[in-house]
C-alpha cells in the first residue's frame, strides 16, 4: 500500500521560496474523496495468489461500500433553522432536567469504544475509528461483529467463519484488512500533521501577514543562515570575540543517542527524567544515559525573594560572550512597605540606582569607546531572549520536538547576529521555526513508509515479536511459548550476496581491487547525484553520463597516484630494517647480549646463543605465516586519504568529498 496521494519524495523540502500550503488533510475529506483515497491505498484487496483479478476487485469494492455506508450512518443530522429564543430556552431546560445522555445513532457498531459525538465529516470519523470499529464498519452487520476489546459478539464467530455481508470472506481476512487499513490511516494522519504544522505555526505567530510578505521574510532568513550569504560574511574589520570554552561544549542531552539493548536511534523516542537526570529509551525502557548534570541555576528564584544562587546559568553558545560572562547584582529587592519607598514612589534606594546603572552598562558595553553607529550586542541578546521564549511557547502548544525548537534558536541567533535591524520580528521567528521543522522532518515520510510496510499481524503480537527479536529462539520462558521464526528466517534469506571485493577487507586490497571499487563508486555517486533530493550543493552541472565520465577519469588519476606512492613506500633498499619487538612466547629464546665484540658465541657480533638471529627468525616466521611481507597495500594507502588530500590530488573538491 502507498500513502494515497502523497509524493514518494516527501511533502516537505527546505526551499527558500516555498509557500506554506498543504493539500486537504484526511480529517477534511468528504465521502467521495475518502472513497477515492481508500481505493488508491489498495489495502482492501486480497493477495493475487489467493484470488483472481475479478474476485479481488469485487471484494475490494464491496468492502469499500460497507465502509462508506457505515461511516455515513454516523454523520449527525443537520440542525434545523434557528428557533426563537424562548422556545430554545424551554427545550434546553427540558433537556437539562433529563439526565439520560442522548444515544448516538450507530447501527453497525462502528463507533464502538468512543464516548464523544461523531464529527460531521467522513474523514474525521474514519480517523477516530478503533480497530474494532473498522472491523464492524467493513462487516456492515447490524449491531456490529466484535466488541471494543476485539471479542466476537456471537460465540459462533471463529477465525475461519464466513462473513456473508463482506462478500463471503473469512473473519480472519477481514481482521487483516482492518489492521492494514488502520495502519495506513495512522500513517496518513501523521503525514498530514507534518504537512500542516508550518501552516499552524504561521497561524499562531503571524496570522495577518500576507503570503508574499512572509515568502520574502522566509527567503531572507534562508539565504542569510542556511546558505551563509549574510551581509557580514567575510568582513575583515569584525572583531573576534574572546573565546569561551563552554560556548562550544555540547551537553549530553543534545548528542545523538542510541540504545545498546534494542538499537533504537530515533531521537524522538528518548525521554528525559529530569528528577533523576536519566535519559530513557521508550521502546524497551533501558536507561541510555544516567546522572546527567543540570546546567541551570542551583536554586529557584521567585519575585520578592533573595537570590540564593552564587552563579548564573551555564554559558549559552547562541548568546554573545558579553552576555555569558555578565555579572548580576544580588541583594535587597525592591519591596513596598509602610513608610518605605514602594514601586510607584519617586524615592529610589541605592540598590535600585546601582541595579539600573549596572543594567545600562551591560546593555551598552559593546559600544563604549566606539564612534560607529551599530546595533548594541546587548540589544541583540535581549531580542534573542524574547524570540526563544516565543519559540518555546509555540513548541509546547504544537507539541514540537525539542530538537526543532533548538535548531530554530540557532537559525534565529545566526540571523540576528548578521542583521543590524530585524523587521517583522514575529515573521522572522515563524520563518526560523518552519525552516527548522522542515529541515529535521525530511526523513519523516520515509520512516512512516517503513512502518506502513510492516506485517499487519505484528500489531496484535507485539510482545511475542519483541521477545523473538531479543532472544532469537523458538522457545522462550518456562511455559514453552512457541514463537514464530518464519519472519527471522525470511530476513536471513533476503541478505544480498556480496561481491568478491566486498568480502575482502579493504586493508588487503591490491591496486586492481581499488580500481574496481572506485569504478563502482563512480557509478553509484553519479546515480545518487542524479536525484534532486540527494544532490550535493557543489555538484557540477551536467547529465548523469557526463558526471560518471568525469569520475572515471578521476579514478584513473587516483589509481596512477596510488601506484606511484606504493612504489615509493615499499622501496626498502635505502631504508633501515624494521625492528621487531620480541613477544612473550619468544622470551625463552633470549639470552644475555654482551657489550664486548670479542665474546664467544654463535649469535653474531657481541652475542651468545641465539640472540643475534632472534629478530631475523621471528620476522621470517611472521612472513611465512602471513604469506606476505610488511609492505603497505593499495587499500591501506587509500584508506588513509582524507577528503582534503583527495581534493588536492584530483583538483576537484566534489570528487574528493564524494570518494
Amino acid at each position: 500500500p502507498n500513502l494515497g496521494g502523497l509524493s514518494s519524495k516527501g511533502t516537505m523540502t527546505t526551499s527558500p521560496t516555498k509557500a506554506v500550503t498543504c493539500q486537504s488533510s484526511i480529517w477534511e475529506l468528504d465521502g467521495s474523496q475518502l472513497e477515492s483515497w481508500v481505493r488508491n491505498t489498495q489495502t482492501l484487496l486480497p493477495k493475487a495468489t489467493e484470488y483472481d483479478q475479478v474476485q479481488r476487485m469485487s471484494i475490494g469494492e464491496k468492502l469499500l461500500q460497507n465502509l462508506s455506508a457505515s461511516v455515513k450512518s454516523l454523520i449527525p443530522p443537520k440542525k434545523e433553522a434557528e428557533e426563537p429564543q424562548t422556545k430554545r430556552a424551554k427545550k434546553e431546560s427540558e433537556n437539562h432536567n433529563d439526565d439520560t445522555p442522548p444515544e448516538i445513532d450507530d447501527p453497525f457498531g462502528a463507533w464502538v469504544g468512543q464516548t464523544d459525538d461523531p464529527p460531521p465529516v467522513e474523514g474525521a470519523i474514519l480517523v477516530q475509528l478503533t480497530t474494532a470499529g473498522i472491523i464492524n464498519a467493513l462487516a456492515n452487520i447490524p449491531g456490529g461483529l466484535v466488541t471494543a476489546k476485539l471479542l466476537p459478539i456471537s460465540q459462533k464467530t471463529k477465525m475461519n467463519s464466513i462473513i456473508p455481508s463482506a462478500h463471503n470472506i473469512s473473519y480472519q481476512l477481514l481482521r487483516h484488512f482492518s489492521l492494514a487499513l488502520q495502519r495506513v490511516i495512522q500513517t496518513r494522519l501523521e503525514a498530514d500533521f507534518l504537512a500542516t504544522t508550518p501552516v499552524r505555526i504561521q497561524d499562531m505567530l503571524c496570522p495577518d501577514l500576507a503570503a508574499h510578505e512572509f515568502k520574502a521574510v522566509r527567503k531572507r532568513v534562508y539565504e542569510t543562515v542556511i546558505e551563509g550569504r549574510g551581509r557580514h560574511v567575510g568582513e575583515a574589520d569584525l572583531e573576534e570575540e574572546v573565546p569561551v570554552a563552554s560556548r562550544i561544549a555540547e551537553h549530553d542531552i543534545e548528542r545523538d543517542k542510541k540504545c545498546n539493548v534494542c538499537g533504537n536511534q530515533n531521537q524522538a523516542e528518548f525521554t528525559l527524567d529530569r528528577k533523576n537526570g536519566d535519559i530513557i529509551c521508550t521502546q524497551c525502557g533501558t536507561v541510555a544515559m544516567e546522572s546527567l548534570m543540570h546546567e541551570g541555576s542551583q536554586f529557584r528564584k521567585f519575585e520578592g525573594e533573595v537570590d540564593r544562587n552564587h552563579h548564573g546559568d551555564a554559558p549559552n553558545k547562541l548568546f554573545s560572550n558579553a552576555h555569558n560572562m555578565a555579572t548580576t547584582l544580588s541583594g535587597a529587592q525592591a519591596t513596598s512597605y509602610a513608610g518605605g519607598p514602594g514601586f510607584g514612589s519617586q524615592k529610589k534606594g541605592i540598590e535600585t540606582v546601582l541595579r539600573n546603572a549596572h543594567a545600562y552598562t551591560e546593555l551598552n558595553i559593546s559600544q563604549f569607546g566606539k564612534g560607529e553607529r551599530k546595533t548594541r550586542i546587548g540589544y541583540k541578546d535581549r531580542q534573542k531572549k524574547d524570540a526563544f521564549v516565543q519559540m518555546i511557547h509555540v513548541g509546547d502548544a504544537l507539541h514540537l520536538h525539542e530538537a526543532v525548537v533548538q535548531r530554530a534558536k540557532e537559525i534565529f541567533a545566526g540571523f540576528r547576529d548578521d542583521r543590524e535591524l530585524v523587521q517583522s520580528f514575529k515573521a522572522v521567528v515563524c520563518a526560523c521555526l518552519i525552516l527548522s521543522f522542515e529541515e529535521l522532518s525530511e526523513a519523516g515520510l520515509q520512516l512512516m513508509k517503513q512502518r506502513q510496510q510492516q506485517d499487519a499481524e505484528a500489531l496484535l503480537s507485539n510482545r511475542a515479536n519483541r521477545r523473538n527479536e531479543l532472544h532469537n529462539a523458538s522457545m522462550a520462558g518456562r511455559g514453552g511459548l512457541l514463537i514464530d521464526m518464519t519472519k527471522v528466517k525470511a530476513e536471513k534469506e533476503k541478505k544480498v550476496e556480496l561481491s568478491a571485493i566486498e568480502k575482502k577487507p579493504a586493508s588487503l586490497w591490491d591496486l586492481d581491487d581499488c580500481r574496481s571499487w572506485l569504478l563502482e563508486a563512480s557509478r553509484a555517486i553519479a546515480q545518487q547525484q542524479s536525484k534532486p533530493s540527494l544532490q550535493s550543493s557543489i555538484c557540477p552541472a551536467g547529465t548523469r553520463a557526463e558526471l560518471e565520465g568525469k569520475l572515471v577519469e578521476h579514478t584513473m588519476t587516483l589509481c596512477n597516484a596510488l601506484e606511484t606512492e606504493l612504489k615509493a613506500k615499499n622501496d626498502t633498499s635505502s631504508k633501515s630494517r624494521r625492528v621487531i619487538t620480541p613477544r612473550v612466547k619468544s622470551m625463552d629464546h633470549l639470552s644475555i647480549k654482551w657489550q664486548h665484540s670479542h665474546e664467544r658465541g654463535s649469535g653474531g657480533k657481541g652475542g651468545v646463543g641465539n640472540s643475534g638471529r632472534l629478530n631475523q627468525t621471528m620476522n621470517q616466521k611472521k612472513i611465512q605465516s602471513n604469506g606476505q611481507s610488511n609492505k603497505r597495500t593499495a587499500g591501506q594507502v587509500l584508506l588513509l586519504k582524507t577528503a582534503k588530500k583527495l581534493t588536492s590530488m584530483l583538483n576537484d573538491k566534489f570528487a574528493g568529498e564524494m570518494f
